[in-house]
């Protein structure tokens, strides 16, 4: 499904991507993330949101293998409030996470995607890209 595309923005912390052919914005974090503070998730974040507005995709895609910070719930909150409305505007679909095999919660550990918290769309968790790209075109 993919094929490389050149990124639409980057930040020390991750890279952002349009795969035009499947309207798909993913954001694939990098092991910067090790070093990375809360602020520094939520311009990650805010950046997503940006591009999102501005290219409207259907689906975006969060590639949190190699993701290595704990974020607080205080983020979390600020998060549903501020950046999930946004990707509402944007018009996202479907939300879907790659993980690793270690993450709870998996589709492939028994989980259906739901939306997360004030979302208009599914969010899935996956351990495959296999499995995340069946159930986006689904």
């Amino acid at each position: 499904m993919v094929q490389q595309q050149p990124p639409v923005a980057s930040n020390e912390w991750g890279t952002i991507t349009y795969h035009t052919q499947w309207k798909t914005m993913e954001l694939k974090w990098e092991p910067t993330t090790r070093s990375m503070s809360d602020e520094g998730f939520r311009q990650t974040l805010q950046l997503l949101a940006d591009e999102g507005l501005k290219l409207r995709p259907d689906y975006m895609i969060i590639d949190a293998t190699e993701f290595s910070h704990t974020v607080q719930d205080s983020t979390l909150d600020w998060r549903n409030d501020h950046i999930i409305p946004l990707y509402n505007q944007a018009g996202i679909q479907k939300f879907a996470f790659l993980a690793t095999p270690q993450a709870p919660g998996t589709v492939e550990k028994g989980a259906e995607p739901a939306p997360d918290g004030p979302a208009d769309f599914p969010t899935g968790w996956f351990e495959s890209r296999d499995r995340l790209y069946a159930w986006l075109s689904a």
